[in-house]
């Protein structure tokens, strides 16, 4: 198997890297990939660095911390505790985030930008059903905005080395774009609450369908 070359240097020991741009809310996010090595890497990630950093949108931390306000005043928190404690919880149990009940947003390794935007299809489908700008809104971060870190994602959750994705982000981005629709979580927590029930028991099936495949596959 032929090496790749890195395009800066033109040494025989690239790997694939991935930079990713956002434009205004709503907007796909622009992605390049391109060949090169850990030297180049590590350059490439100073120069970077360095730049001014731009004074719109919102920080990494920022982000998180609207997408979990958001998640707490909707109940959303809440559902997801509950889908835990009943065994179908998607985030995996090797996180170093996962608490007893769940996500431990004060754990010392503190959350990525991919677990803070990431829902499930049922419980997503739910809040669409409340508030469909709010269900736009998610739907976007969690396509455009958490793609840019699910290589750290894969890390924290304890993937093994040779099943991670083999493009890795060269850089974080700088800022994020504001998501619009996610500043009433409070107004629809009645209704998503009496919708938990339909979303627990659609992943109580999820869950079995996924066991049935697994051992199938044994």
């Amino acid at each position: 198997m032929t090496e790749a070359v890195c395009q800066s240097c033109g040494v025989r020991a690239a790997r694939a890297y991935q930079m990713i741009s956002f434009g205004e809310f709503g907007e796909p996010a622009d992605e390049r990939e391109f060949p090169i090595c850990v030297h180049c890497a590590r350059a490439e990630r100073k120069r970077l660095k360095a730049r001014h950093d731009p004074d719109d949108g919102l920080t990494r931390q920022e982000l998180i911390a609207a997408l979990d306000r958001f998640f707490a005043s909707s109940g959303v928190f809440d559902i997801c505790r509950r889908c835990h404690e009943q065994g179908t919880g998607c985030c995996p149990t090797t996180c170093r985030v996962m608490g007893a009940q769940g996500c431990d947003p004060n754990n010392k390794y503190g959350k990525t930008v991919f677990c803070a935007a990431f829902v499930c299809g049922a419980l997503l489908n739910a809040i669409s059903e409340c508030d469909a700008e709010a269900g736009r809104a998610l739907k976007w971060v969690k396509t455009e905005l958490g793609a840019s870190e699910f290589h750290i994602y894969e890390m924290i959750t304890r993937v093994p080395a040779l099943s991670r994705e083999p493009v890795r982000p060269l850089a974080l981005p700088r800022r994020y774009r504001q998501p619009a629709g996610l500043e009433n979580g409070g107004m629809i927590k009645e209704e998503l609450s009496a919708l938990a029930p339909e979303v627990l028991e659609i992943r109580r099936r999820w869950r079995a369908v996924e066991l049935k495949e697994a051992n199938d596959e044994i």
